[in-house]
């Protein structure tokens, strides 16, 4: 029997953190939304993350999109091409995008387009970069996490002034931050900075 050391790694991961990273993101987030009565993911997955949100902050209706449905999912999902969302405008009190803008083509539109489908907030958890140094270790995460998924990994990173440069051009203004985020423990919080994590709370601002 062939042994993969890739999944004994992971194992080891998981068995070395005494709360999950999706518990730890799942957190940070609904402390950021507080009550919701619907709840759109943005890049959702299978849905089961956003159902557990869904469920820490009351969330009545909740739905994803994502460029590629998977067979079995947790919430109604809808296909979406990457660019264009395909619900109308403030159909949704929050709209959340969870590691998914650095995996964007035009991460921009993607941030406009979910500011416009949110009535309240859109609330974004990804990382901040701080030079070449850092840029090279979120790529090596992202490589790492996204492996088993066959998700691509660009390595587009932002510093903080671009992300609230793109806030502003999205259409919103970034009212909230919780920064740094440690979604690690040690040892693996060596690695895994915590200064390069953040989520944020974006708030529509209608004309």
């Amino acid at each position: 029997m062939s042994v993969n050391p890739f999944s004994h790694f992971v194992d080891f991961y998981l068995r070395t953190n005494t709360d999950s990273r999706s518990e730890r993101v799942t957190r940070s987030v609904a402390a950021h939304i507080g009550r919701a009565e619907s709840l759109l993911d943005v890049g959702c997955g299978d849905g089961n993350n956003t159902l557990k949100l869904a469920e820490r902050i009351g969330a009545r209706r909740v739905a994803g999109v994502d460029v590629l449905v998977r067979d079995r999912t947790y919430i109604e999902v809808r296909p979406y091409d990457g660019l264009h969302v395909p619900f109308g405008d403030h159909e949704f009190e929050v709209v959340t995008l969870l590691d998914v803008l650095h995996h964007c083509t035009d991460p921009l539109q993607v941030l406009k387009e979910s500011l416009r489908v949110a009535s309240r907030a859109v609330v974004v958890k990804d990382h901040f970069a701080f030079g070449r140094v850092s840029r090279t270790v979120l790529y090596a995460m992202d490589v790492f996490g996204n492996r088993k998924f066959g998700v691509a990994s660009p390595g587009t990173y932002f510093d903080f002034a671009t992300w609230v440069r793109m806030a502003n051009e999205a259409g919103g203004r970034i009212a909230a931050v919780e920064w740094p985020l440690p979604l690690h423990d040690m040892p693996w919080r060596l690695v895994g900075w915590p200064e390069l994590q953040f989520t944020a709370k974006i708030v529509p601002v209608r004309a």
